[in-house]
């Protein structure tokens, strides 16, 4: 289609209003414009097509036969793309949520809260979906990842929402027994490692330490590392926001920390642009649950 050959899409909208309600206030009232600028965009339309439109008929304003031909067939399209946008935007908000993240995040900080959301929002039909694999955002698969890091992921948008730097921890009684004073001390003692997670490799490979035939290692899903730990079947590395209790009350110890200044911790992760009002409650309701989480610990 030769869009340049077509009047501008204002021009034929005011047009269209005005032919509708026969008057200039009103179509100005619909399209939330003064009178005077409907007039103006008629005018401009009328001089593109070269041909009179609208006519004054004592108070009323009347069509000429051009101008009832192309109102009828404008409105005839303005509907068309009216219900289609409307069946767009209810398939839109019928969809559910579709949310990703780690296990660890989703049964250690987001399941204890979520009740609290489904109170609030009973309209809004939540996919949670615990993984630690990397999904489809930019696609539209999910609307919404939440992931441990400090961030940078080309072409989306992203906010911190669980502030946490990376501990490495363990039972006290394996502590004690082992002897654990060095980075290299970590490679004679069992590990615990979320299943299908690498960073703790990544993390000692950083600091100079090279992990080779490594085989005492237990992977693990996420729900079970804390229990794992507690029972001192291995030392693991986790966001230390999901240890901090245990930490406290010293069944776990930690044996090497991230330096905190590094702004690390759980990030919101969602496509540029504006938000379905779903997503956007759910984010609102995340960002006042990392607030009052972190009141909490504070306190």
């Amino acid at each position: 289609m030769d869009w340049s050959a077509l009047p501008s899409l204002s021009c034929l909208k005011a047009f269209e209003s005005a032919a509708r309600h026969r008057s200039y206030t009103a179509a100005g009232r619909e399209m939330n414009v003064s009178h005077a600028a409907v007039l103006q965009q008629v005018r401009r339309l009328e001089s593109c097509l070269d041909m009179p439109l609208m006519q004054r008929d004592g108070s009323r304003l009347s069509l000429t036969q051009e101008g009832a031909a192309l109102a009828a067939r404008l409105s005839e399209g303005f509907g068309i793309v009216h219900d289609a946008v409307s069946a767009l935007i209810a398939q839109e908000a019928d969809r559910p949520l579709r949310i990703s993240m780690t296990p660890s995040f989703a049964v250690r900080w987001l399941m204890p809260r979520i009740a609290s959301f489904r109170a609030e929002n009973p309209d809004i039909e939540l996919m949670l979906n615990p993984s630690v694999d990397l999904v489809d955002i930019k696609g539209g698969t999910f609307d919404l990842a939440i992931r441990f890091g400090t961030g940078g992921w080309p072409g989306l948008d992203e906010e911190l929402l669980v502030p946490s730097n990376f501990v490495v921890v363990a039972a006290r009684e394996l502590v004690d027994r082992e002897k654990i004073a060095t980075l290299e001390d970590l490679m004679r003692v069992p590990w615990l490692q979320e299943l299908g997670t690498d960073e703790f490799i990544r993390w000692l490979g950083v600091r100079g330490v090279k992990v080779e035939n490594k085989h005492d290692i237990t992977h693990l899903p996420g729900h079970m590392l804390l229990d794992a730990l507690r029972d001192g079947q291995g030392i693991g590395s986790v966001a230390r926001v999901f240890v901090e209790e245990e930490v406290r009350a010293g069944r776990l110890v930690v044996l090497f920390e991230e330096d905190p200044a590094v702004p690390t911790g759980y990030r919101l992760v969602y496509r540029p642009g504006v938000m379905r009002p779903a997503l956007k409650s759910f984010t609102s309701w995340l960002r006042r649950a990392a607030r009052e989480d972190v009141e909490v610990r504070s306190a």
